[in-house]
């Protein structure tokens, strides 16, 4: 059977009766993107790595209770989710800065593009959280905003909102490293 062009709520369901094929074809669709939504989630490797197999579990335990009532993706994120959110719960709040200049423009970052991920992964990290995640799930998945706010359980106008505030963050967050247009007087709503 050709799973490629399967749907991937019917490949669960079919992983669901024991098809293991099925499951694998979901799997190799959605490794990538998921993991790169952990990653950006939680700043250590290690600890996304670990969210994302307990992701990928979790989606085994649950396949004979999975209903095709819900886009797989937004299930599946919604997961996800849920153990990014439960791992942040259990945390302490630490109040610490980031040395953004010796990062920056430390000697092991001699290529540019090095630099310039460092200055975009800073302006990230600099994002309310639900800020943060409404624009991961934005650009690395294929996801709606109606499917973005189904996982992250807000209404879509909120989401519209978040991604909104989220890019205007970035957008000037990197124009302090010289990236992108400067800001106008006309952009900032006020009149010469």
């Amino acid at each position: 059977m050709d799973h490629s062009t399967k749907a991937d709520e019917l490949l669960m369901l079919a992983y669901a009766k024991g098809d293991v094929p099925s499951f694998e074809a979901l799997y190799l669709r959605h490794k990538d993107a998921l993991y790169r939504y952990v990653v950006r989630q939680v700043s250590d490797l290690d600890l996304a790595h670990d969210l994302y197999q307990e992701c990928w579990s979790r989606i085994i335990k649950a396949a004979t209770s999975y209903t095709h009532e819900s886009k797989w993706t937004t299930w599946a994120y919604r997961i996800a989710h849920n153990l990014v959110v439960d791992h942040y719960r259990g945390l302490k709040p630490v109040d610490a800065e980031v040395d953004t200049e010796s990062v920056l423009h430390s000697p092991e970052r001699i290529h540019e593009q090095g630099v310039l991920s460092e200055q975009i992964n800073h302006c990230m990290r600099r994002l309310p959280a639900v800020q943060l995640e409404a624009f991961i799930l934005s650009q690395e998945t294929d996801l709606t905003l109606k499917m973005i706010s189904e996982v992250v359980e807000a209404s879509h106008e909120a989401v519209k909102t978040r991604l909104r505030y989220a890019r205007t963050a970035l957008q000037d967050c990197l124009r302090k490293f010289g990236l992108g247009p400067s800001k106008t007087a006309s952009d900032s709503g006020t009149r010469a």
